[in-house]
């Protein structure tokens, strides 16, 4: 039996490889997939082709980008592990709860900030209410709990807020937000953390990509291919800015959360359903205030996102806020951003903004808590 030839040999490996692939992305897919179709093409066609130099030199620059991927993979997941192994030990913990997954250390430093002595980012608390204060527990992820605004997020400047529309009585809106968190972790924080504190009301700061079924810790990084994610999603956000609102920066994946049972369905509804619960059994109201990506004329599968939020919220008794309209309608983007113009975490008059736009739909729905 003739053995096969070298350039042979390395379409049947080739092959394989792209298989693997496509293999990996049969569900959830990501962008490696369009590579895992390219390289098994690449190799089926080789392998009925006549065998010719040039053949040759294509099979072996294939080769040489997947070695490089590999090996960019490698790196990329090494370098990773380091930094989310560090980061964890300084800021995070991970916790036996299977929905909560992770929580911030007590008294440790988180940017401009520092957790106080029950993990949160927010000055001392305690369960014991002898003031009679106004409770509200506020629930999000890093826009809420952004490190680089520890006394000026929507959940402090909802307290000064809330407190000045009530006439200075005694007010406590308390930051339970996470970085990281999904609406499902959110329930879970409201219902184990929160629960304590006897809260009146319930604020949840929705962010677009809150649906996010995975874990989203800081370093923690997407995609099957890591190495070749990141050098996607440079490649898009630098087309993004070049050409402007016409390029998806987050290439289609917002859209996908919504369209996934396996993000919409069970983790923003049916957080939602164990808000809801909880709520109810102590007739709590409960508003969801949905924060817009920070972009010039964001595209259109991106605005439909914020309404939608809106009715699901609706849908569950809740009252629904889109900052977009009720915060931030006529705001110069500018006036919103941070100088490192990131499009989702806005500055502090952002903040101050949906913080105000929340206490009047809080207080347009309950007027009773304004003298309570």
């Amino acid at each position: 039996m003739t053995p096969p030839s070298p350039a042979r040999a390395l379409a049947v490996l080739l092959a394989a490889a792209g298989a693997g692939l496509l293999w990996v992305n049969r569900v959830e897919p990501d962008e490696s997939r369009v590579l895992g179709a390219a390289v098994l093409l690449v190799a089926v066609v080789a392998l009925v082709a006549r065998e010719t130099v040039g053949r040759a030199r294509v099979l072996e620059a294939v080769a040489v980008l997947l070695l490089v991927l590999a090996g960019g993979e490698c790196a990329v997941r090494r370098e990773n592990g380091l930094a989310a192994r560090a980061y964890a030990e300084r800021l995070m913990h991970f916790v036996d709860d299977p929905l909560l997954r992770y929580e911030m250390k007590p008294g440790v430093s988180c940017g401009q900030g520092t957790t106080n002595a029950r993990g949160m980012l927010d000055v001392p608390r305690e369960p014991a209410n002898p003031g009679g204060a106004l409770r509200v527990a506020c629930l999000g992820d890093s826009v809420g709990g952004d490190c680089s605004l520890p006394g000026d997020n929507a959940c402090a400047a909802l307290e000064r807020a809330l407190r000045a529309a009530r006439g200075g009585r005694p007010t406590e809106v308390l930051n339970f937000s996470v970085p990281g968190y999904n609406t499902m972790q959110e329930a879970r924080a409201l219902e184990v953390k929160a629960g304590p504190f006897a809260p009146d009301v319930v604020v949840v700061l929705y962010v677009v990509n809150d649906p996010y079924p995975d874990l989203a810790i800081s370093h923690y990084l997407p995609g099957k291919l890591k190495f070749a994610h990141l050098i996607y999603s440079g490649l898009r956000v630098a087309a993004w800015r070049l050409f402007g609102p016409s390029v998806d920066p987050f290439g289609g994946q917002l859209g996908r959360f919504f369209e996934t049972p396996r993000a919409w369905d069970d983790v923003v509804v049916a957080g939602f359903a164990r808000i809801r619960a909880f709520a109810a059994a102590r007739d709590l109201p409960v508003v969801v205030a949905v924060f817009p990506l920070f972009i010039d004329r964001p595209l259109p599968e991106h605005r439909d996102i914020y309404p939608r939020v809106v009715r699901e919220a609706e849908r569950h008794g809740f009252i629904g806020v889109d900052l977009a309209e009720a915060a931030y309608q006529g705001e110069p983007l500018e006036a919103l951003l941070k100088p490192s113009r990131d499009i989702i975490h806005p500055n502090a008059h952002a903040h101050e903004l949906a913080a105000g736009a929340i206490a009047r739909a809080l207080l347009a729905a309950r007027p009773e808590l304004a003298t309570r």
